[in-house]
């Protein structure tokens, strides 16, 4: 029976972290900085590639919004990779794609890894730090529309 509750344990985390990534995925796309605000412990830390950092739930929010601004589009795609967990405290490997244009011509596509550390908080989990190492990086020109998000959230 522990063996059991154990597993239950480890799945509930498990779906729990998965929901922290596509929360994180979710915000960003939207930039819905509540959400984004939601998913950070209070000292979290955020670095993407060698130059962007931030320290703190509030200044990864701001982070958010100085990339955010003037974006015709973003989309961000996460797809959790392996979460190891020990006890309040657990690593996972996130494989993420972006896309943007914006503002003017300025256009923006990625494949990267986050490394990602998370705590426990209450019922959930949430980022200890967040660290984008980029894999594949492309700024050139590419064809196509964006639509913006209405508020409800739908596309147009």
């Amino acid at each position: 029976m522990a063996d059991q509750q154990a597993l239950l344990q480890q799945f509930m985390d498990e779906a729990s972290i998965r929901n922290t990534i596509a929360r994180f995925a979710d915000a960003a796309t939207r930039a819905d900085a509540a959400m984004f605000h939601s998913v950070w412990a209070a000292d979290g830390e955020f670095i993407i590639g060698a130059g962007t950092h931030s320290t703190g739930a509030d200044e990864n929010v701001a982070l958010l919004r100085k990339l955010r601004a003037g974006k015709e589009f973003f989309v961000q795609f996460a797809l959790p990779g392996v979460i190891e967990i020990d006890g309040d405290e657990a690593t996972t490997r996130t494989f993420v794609h972006e896309s943007a244009r914006g503002p003017g011509e300025k256009y923006y596509r990625n494949h990267c890894i986050a490394f990602d550390r998370l705590q426990r908080s209450g019922d959930g989990w949430v980022f200890k730090s967040r660290s984008f190492q980029y894999l594949w990086l492309d700024t050139d020109p590419f064809a196509g529309n964006g639509f913006p998000l209405f508020p409800d959230g739908s596309a147009a």
